[in-house]
């Protein structure tokens, strides 16, 4: 997976609007971490949108977990929007739902 940058960042009020690509798995956690932490220091909060992810494993779970764990440490914000099916299913099976923030759930 890969976090994009989306053009119709809210920079005025300090929120990264990102995308999420399809694979948020082991084999791409390592760059989504080294993306994010490139413009972390920019943003007051950060938006991801989820809809097209189609696979989740505990990786991409985790790095969410670390930037929500990051973000509440930091006294910015984290939501994620447009929510797969496939993200909450992983979510709900690993019972981590009411750990993060939800926007317009697919």
């Amino acid at each position: 997976m890969s976090f994009t940058k989306r053009k119709d960042i809210k920079k005025d009020i300090g929120c990264c609007l990102l995308d999420a690509s399809p694979d948020m798995t082991i084999y791409s956690a390592e760059k989504n971490l080294i993306e994010i932490k490139e413009f972390y220091s920019e943003f007051d909060s950060f938006e991801i949108n989820m809809s097209a992810v189609e696979e989740i494993d505990i990786s991409g779970v985790q790095l969410l977990l670390a930037i929500n764990k990051s973000t509440a440490q930091d006294g910015k914000k984290l939501v994620l929007s447009k929510v797969s099916t496939s993200v909450v299913e992983v979510m709900d099976v690993l019972n981590i739902r009411s750990h993060f923030n939800w926007t317009n759930q697919e």
